[in-house]
């Protein structure tokens, strides 16, 4: 036995499910246009069934019943056993039809359909006309209180080739009746209630049907695919992560990156973001177009982080958007590496360069972070305790830093799981967040790049003395990257658009000039600076003093 389903979706619609799931466009997005008929072509299946884009038959439900989630996602894709349709199989065995139980309506079924009375009545008439031994079946069913408003059923194949013609005949002459002229959006949307209304009928009139009854699940939001395919199996795959306030930083970084790749090299470049607005996603295309060889997406992980609790380190300006890269293993699953960026970065150099770097079976590969070994050495011994007793390091272990890596995802996969990697992420124990969380796992695990790939700013005139009252190596070789650096970090809370005189900050506006957003980040430099908060008086950012509170709060808290 085997079944495949027609999954009714607007166009744009995505359908996140396997490929026993087959979707069906049209106008109306549910199933009421006769381009749903004249472009579709009936499987071969044992059954063949109907569902819509946000609602789906599940056999982990009992009949009768309809849950309600607020997105499609891994876990309640699997969850529900819509991976795996065996279990509706199983339920179809000596069935003709397996369907939702009829439910209990308030008032008649005709005052929960949304068409208006001139469109019903144009297709009772048809109905009659074409099929009158239906139209008896219709009116009954219109002036019962109880029935379905969705479609969602499996019938045997020979059953829903003959529902299948049926209501393509009703459909297309239906829409020859009408005048495409006044048609208005929310009258052909108003349609997408008649297609579940004449499954209803033709089932009323089959005699003797065997039908069997399971529950569905219904899902708020069926937007994000759980994956995005690989564009080119040979391109080079970068991942930024970012919100509105940095989209304008984003598109530095972006056209940056585009002016520095080679035309031999394909870049599948994606932005992981939640709440990028049009605007911004309409400049960074444009930025993107002017390269032939590139390909901008974008993937909103909300769906996928659903359902997790998510903590945020009061003590630092780090957003919830560094913590997307733990999902990069899933979201670009076909690809074997892939390079993640900081969005407040500017490239100097081709990134595919990265993903040649043959990094020795380890997790992933990326530069030495050269502030912390300084703040180990330094007379508070604050830091040193919590390398050893929270992270596992040791005097002279390398600490990476976060804003470039090279992932290699089938080995983040075997090390922990997407779910395992959040976990560890929703720990409220850790200073730098993420970075914590991949120095301690990664612990031995990491391939070292050089400095330039990662060159830190002096962020606020304060950095480059701490580092300088470190270890001499890595002094040394922040010093040479600095020389000719091939990435410029600008890590830390003094950002270019802050403050225009600021390390390496002209670099920042050469690019800013051509990447689509200099309007935008002029605006920025020139808005009113917000007042600022009690605390930053006291302890400013960058100073000395905040240092002091910061060790002074992780000590307090146990970290």
């Amino acid at each position: 036995m085997s079944i495949s389903f027609f999954v009714f979706c607007e166009d744009d619609d995505v359908l996140p499910l396997a490929s026993s799931y087959l979707p069906v466009t049209g106008e109306d997005g549910g199933g009421f246009s006769p381009s749903c008929f004249q472009h579709t072509v009936l499987p071969s299946s044992g059954y063949i069934g109907v569902v819509e884009h946000a609602s789906y038959l599940s056999g982990a439900i009992a009949s009768g019943r309809q849950v309600l989630e607020p997105v499609l996602n891994l876990a309640t894709m699997q969850s529900y056993q819509l991976d795996d349709l065996r279990h509706l199989e199983a339920m179809l065995d000596n069935a003709d039809v397996l369907t939702v139980a009829p439910i209990a309506l308030p008032g008649s079924l005709r005052t929960h359909l949304k068409v208006s009375d001139a469109d019903l009545a144009l297709l009772l008439s048809l109905l009659e006309a074409r099929y009158p031994e239906y139209i008896g079946y219709a009116h009954a069913y219109l002036q019962g209180r109880s029935g379905s408003t969705e479609a969602l059923v499996v019938m045997h194949q020979s059953l829903f080739s003959r529902f299948w013609e049926f209501t393509s005949v009703l459909v297309q002459a239906f829409y020859r009746e009408l005048d495409a002229r006044t048609l208005s959006v929310d009258r052909v949307r108003s349609f997408r209630s008649l297609f579940p209304f004449l499954l209803q009928v033709f089932l009323s009139a089959q005699q003797d049907l065997r039908i069997n009854y399971t529950g569905s699940v219904r899902f708020q939001s069926v937007k994000t695919p759980l994956f995005l395919p690989a564009w080119k199996a040979e391109a080079v795959a970068v991942v930024f992560a970012s919100n509105e306030h940095f989209a304008p930083a984003l598109g530095v970084s972006l056209y940056s990156l585009l002016e520095h790749g080679s035309a031999a090299n394909s870049y599948d470049i994606v932005v992981l973001s939640s709440d990028l607005s049009e605007d911004s996603k309409a400049r960074l295309q444009r930025v993107a177009g002017r390269y032939p060889n590139a390909r901008l997406r974008f993937y909103n992980p909300q769906a996928m982080l659903s359902g997790r609790k998510l903590q945020k380190n009061p003590t630092d300006h780090i957003s919830m958007e560094t913590y997307y890269r733990f999902l990069i293993a899933d979201i670009l699953s076909e690809y074997s590496k892939v390079l993640y960026l900081d969005c407040d970065t500017v490239i100097l150099a081709d990134v595919a360069e990265l993903l040649t770097v043959d990094i020795q079976y380890t997790v992933l590969a990326a530069c030495l972070d050269p502030e912390i070994p300084s703040l180990a050495l330094q007379a508070d011994r604050s830091t040193a305790d919590y390398l050893v007793n929270v992270l596992g390091l040791q005097q002279g272990d390398p600490y990476l830093q976060a804003g470039v890596l090279v992932l290699d995802l089938q080995a983040m996969r075997r090390l922990h799981s997407v779910d395992a990697w959040i976990a560890l992420a929703s720990e409220r124990k850790y200073r730098y967040n993420d970075q914590d969380i991949l120095n301690k796992e990664c612990k031995g695990r990491f391939f070292v790049l050089d400095m330039e790939w990662n060159t830190v700013v002096d962020c606020n005139h304060r950095r480059l003395p701490l580092i300088e009252s470190g270890p001499y190596a890595v002094y040394q070789a922040y010093r040479e990257a600095r020389k000719h650096p091939k990435i410029v970090h600008y890590a830390g809370f003094e950002k270019p658009w802050d403050a225009p005189a600021s390390d390496f900050a002209y670099l920042f506006w050469e690019y800013a000039v051509l990447s689509g957003f200099y309007d935008r980040l002029l605006d920025m430099l020139h808005e009113p600076k917000k007042k600022v908060r009690l605390l930053d008086r006291l302890v400013p950012r960058g100073s000395r003093r905040r240092a002091w509170a910061k060790r002074w709060l992780y000590a307090l808290s146990g970290n």
